[in-house]
């Protein structure tokens, strides 16, 4: 995901670091890697765009939850594929600071039974977090 204005990231050394593995999310200014580990780097997955954070209980059946900032300097925020990075969604919002919050579910599951869910709404900075770690060998 990459705010359309973003110069190309992910490409630095420490973007897929181990802790970037381990924690399923990668983050780089104004462009956020999320981990899929199917052979055919595919997932199903919903996009809410919400008011404010969410209550940590709504997802008490995922298997790992991960949040990070995101700064939109354009009014887009990019879906990209990988490694092409063909954008596959663009979502027009304000020029803001955001959060957004990954929460995966059956990811220990063949394809297409893991599924993600990944909200975003305005908010401050904070660093990124992992809420609920799953072990995944990484």
């Amino acid at each position: 995901m990459a705010d359309k204005d973003a110069a190309h990231g992910g490409d630095g050394p420490d973007f897929w670091s181990e802790a970037a593995h381990s924690e399923r999310l990668a983050v780089d200014e104004g462009f956020l890697g999320v981990v899929i580990e199917y052979d055919e780097c595919m997932a199903e997955a919903s996009l809410p765009i919400l008011k404010s954070a969410p209550e940590i209980d709504a997802a008490k059946d995922a298997d790992h939850i991960v949040e990070a900032r995101i700064e939109l300097k354009s009014v887009s925020l990019q879906v990209l594929d990988c490694p092409s990075s063909f954008v596959t969604l663009a979502i027009a919002l304000a020029k803001a600071c955001y959060r957004l919050r990954v929460y995966g579910y059956s990811l220990g599951q063949p394809q297409p039974e893991g599924y993600l869910r990944i909200a975003i709404w305005k908010a401050d900075f904070a660093p990124k977090a992992v809420l609920i770690q799953l072990d995944s060998g990484y």
